[in-house]
Parts: C-alpha cells; structure tokens; sequence
C-alpha cells in the first residue's frame, strides 16, 4: 500500500493546505481521487486491491456515489460483471427527474464513493435506495478520512470498507519524507479534534 499512497501523493491526489470540505469542515488536507482515472494503471491496481479484499458474490449490484463514486463503481462492476448503476446527492430538475439510475428493487447493494468524511451523503444514499426497495449491504470507499463516517455507516447496520484512513496515508508521507513531523502532528490533532466533535 505504501507505494500506492506515494504514487497518490506524486500525482497531486493527497494535498496538504487549507481546504473547506462538502461537510463545511475546515481541513489541513484535501484528498482529490478524481486525479486517479488520468493515470488508469493506478486506478486498476486500486480497484484490484478492492476486489481482493472483499468478498461481491452476494451483491447484486453495485451503485456510484455521483460524482466521484461513479468511475470507482464502473469498474469494480466491470472486473466483476455485476450490474451498476449511480445515485445522485440532489435529484436532477430535467427529464425523468431521478435520484437513482439503475433498478434497485430487492438487489443486494454495494455503495461506492471515492472518500468519506462524517457519513452524511453516504447515509443519506443508504436512505434513498432503502426507499426505492434496495438493501445496502455494504459501503466501499478508497480513503476514509477517519472523522466518523466508519460509526455512522455501522449505525445502520451496514458494513463499511475502507482501502486507506488518513493516518495510514500521512504515516507513510512522514517515514518517506514527502511531509515532516510538524505537519504530520497538525493533522493527527485535526483528525483527533474533528473525531470527538462529529462522534
């Protein structure tokens, strides 16, 4: 793993700076996976280690997270030929006006998205596609940023899977000297502080 965090971090994907997150949290460090698919050789190992991790036979279907959970999705479902569809966060104004593309009625779903933070657009997919007669058996994402999504997601009785947390990734920025021990402890003690205040 530590070579493919080094590969993330050379391709500008792991970004150290000031960032306001899709949570409105304020973040010492932005994780830009959508960055992955303009090098799809990193991409498919990625996936590849995904897939090896976990077991798919019981899912019927696998579902995107729009936008970024979409590519992610796409190919976890093609390696594996099981059905895909995508979910948007906010209901589209034109045509069918749908929240959900793919039939989700009675699948077995997996969730996929690229990063997760609290948990809240995932849980509020969960929601949606529970609505639409889907069961959500388990989330997949690439990075869990460790501020309480993991808890959230186990909350509602589904399963959570991450490939990388935050700290795994900053550790090994540290011990390869990409970032040095100043900021590595500036982004334990936002991790730590943010943690206690959305768990």
């Amino acid at each position: 793993m530590q070579e493919i965090i080094e590969e993330l971090y050379k391709i500008g994907a792991v970004k150290i700076g000031e960032f306001t997150l899709t949570s409105g949290l304020k973040s010492p460090f932005y994780i830009d996976l959508r960055r992955i698919y303009s090098y799809p050789d990193l991409a498919m190992r990625i996936v590849d280690k995904i897939i090896s991790s976990i077991d798919l036979r019981e899912i019927d279907m696998i579902i995107g997270i729009a936008t970024a959970g979409i590519p992610l999705a796409t190919y976890i479902a093609c390696k594996n030929k099981i059905p895909m569809g995508y979910i948007r966060i906010e209901r589209k104004e034109h045509g069918t006006a749908s929240t959900v593309e793919g039939d989700v009625t009675k699948k077995r779903i997996a969730v996929v998205d690229d990063v997760a933070t609290t948990g809240g657009s995932i849980e509020k997919s969960i929601q949606t596609l529970k609505e639409l007669g889907g069961d959500p058996k388990i989330v997949i994402v690439v990075v869990d940023r460790e501020q309480g999504a993991r808890e959230r997601i186990e909350r509602l009785g589904v399963k959570f899977y991450r490939l990388l947390t935050a700290k795994e990734i900053f550790r090994t920025l540290l011990l390869k000297r990409f970032i040095d021990e100043k900021i590595y402890k500036e982004i334990l003690d936002y991790l730590e502080k943010t943690r206690s205040i959305i768990t």
